[in-house]
């Protein structure tokens, strides 16, 4: 992939969190594409190719932690950074969320500044946007 910014996907069934975290990435230099579910995760990965995803576990249908699995055993989706949100901070969610391949957690609420800085931590170790 060569593009002048970084793709952001955002997956959230919750419109207000769907929009909010776009509102909030809304002033960095990504291109964001947000999407209500992760039915059908592979291909739309495939489809939008981003560099980062940002993931909502709790979902009707497919939740976030079922999705990050299967993209974590496609060959051409697993090296894509995933970070996973969620409202519940427990510790067994967490493990199993780092266990699949999670790049890293966001506890909803996050705080100011959070959600840009995740994202970037996750871009800094991807080869083709590190500083």
């Amino acid at each position: 992939m060569n593009r002048d910014k970084p793709k952001i996907l955002i997956i959230d069934d919750e419109t207000d969190v769907r929009e909010l975290m776009v509102i909030t990435l809304d002033e960095s230099d990504y291109e964001i594409v947000a999407v209500c579910s992760a039915v059908g995760i592979v291909e739309k990965v495939l489809d939008e190719e981003p560099d980062v995803i940002l993931m909502d576990i709790t979902m009707p249908d497919v939740n976030g932690l079922e999705a990050l699995s299967t993209l974590k055993q496609n060959d051409r989706t697993a090296s894509i950074p995933v970070i996973m949100a969620s409202a519940q901070a427990r510790k067994d969610i967490l493990e199993d969320a780092a266990t699949r391949g999670a790049s890293d957690f966001l506890i909803k609420p996050w705080q100011e500044g959070e959600l840009e800085w995740r994202i970037g931590e996750c871009l800094r170790e991807s080869s083709e946007y590190a500083a």
